[in-house]
């Protein structure tokens, strides 16, 4: 079955996004803030922070979808793959946890057991429950995990209903959201500032000023991307997210020899920090191209599908 390049975009943009948040968690910045710097960081709290954790969560329902439908057809114990897939994501998670306590990996991998149970439900039984979990994460419980978790079973239903193998079919219910989503980010950042103030519940605020950010960039992404010529444009932020798990553990590691080779600890601007994360996306732009221009999948990617199916793995650029 051919790729859905859209998701690749997204998963791409997605990992813009994620890097200019753990870059902050994984360096100590300069407290003596600039200018700049103060204004990097209010942008970064109303765009980008809790924004984009959101989409990559949404994303994994989507590849959960994908993957079982796809084991179905061939007749490949669909739940078995699944379950050692997302025990080879925990340990990765693990692994990762130790060098950046608190990433997304080791949670994914723990929440995606909660799929497994309705791997089989109705498009709409996946719908109530994605609406259910996040109301109860916004206005309720008010835990990230449950967003998260929340996120994965919205992922699920449009990958159920086919959003992204065919967009233009939902052209106008993306509109709709968009421009919903677009109206609600002002008020319910508003919203969200004032219960943090008022009960200091830092995740209720930040599901209720984070996801209509989300799902404006996802809905706005995904009507871009009915042209070719843009699909064809950000090809090389589809290489990214190709090689996604490659890439955000890489991030990871190329964060970490940055700050050790230039003794950012406490002396690092932020402002210095977001150019070296843009550096680090061009950079891996780059390899994830050459990479891709050569084989069908990044070297984790291709560790983490031979684990799964237990047998070496086709490694050519033709495959899809």
């Amino acid at each position: 079955m051919r790729r859905l390049a859209n998701l690749d975009i997204l998963r791409g943009f997605a990992l813009c996004g994620i890097i200019l948040i753990n870059i902050m968690q994984l360096v100590n910045y300069n407290l003596d803030k600039t200018p700049l710097d103060e204004n990097i960081q209010k942008f970064l709290y109303f765009a980008v922070e809790q924004r984009f954790y959101v989409i990559f969560a949404f994303l994994f329902g989507v590849g959960f979808h994908i993957f079982i439908t796809r084991a179905e057809a061939r007749g490949d114990r669909p739940l078995i793959r699944f379950t050692r897939r997302l025990v080879i994501l925990l340990l990765i998670g693990i692994i990762h946890h130790y060098f950046q306590p608190g990433e997304a990996l080791l949670v994914y991998a723990i929440l995606g057991f909660f799929l497994i149970p309705v791997h089989r439900a109705k498009p709409w039984v996946s719908l109530l429950l994605a609406l259910i979990i996040i109301g109860g994460s916004a206005f309720w419980l008010g835990i990230a995990q449950l967003e998260t978790l929340g996120m994965f079973f919205l992922g699920k239903w449009t990958g159920q209903i086919g959003l992204f193998a065919e967009p233009k079919r939902y052209r106008k219910g993306l509109r709709i959201t968009q421009v919903t989503s677009l109206l609600l980010i002002w008020p319910l950042h508003l919203l969200g500032n004032r219960i943090l103030d008022q009960t200091g519940l830092v995740d209720t605020a930040s599901t209720l000023s984070g996801l209509p950010v989300s799902v404006f960039y996802v809905t706005t992404l995904t009507l871009l991307l009915r042209h070719q010529r843009i699909e064809r444009l950000l090809t090389p932020l589809g290489n990214l997210g190709r090689m996604a798990l490659t890439n955000y553990l890489s991030q990871t590691a190329m964060i970490l020899l940055l700050s050790y080779l230039l003794h950012w600890p406490s002396q690092v601007h932020i402002t210095v920090l977001m150019i070296s994360a843009v550096f680090i996306l061009i950079i891996q732009m780059i390899i994830s191209s050459w990479w891709l221009s050569r084989f069908s999948m990044g070297p984790v990617e291709y560790v983490w599908r031979l684990a799964t199916y237990g047998k070496k793995q086709r490694q050519t650029a033709a495959q899809s």
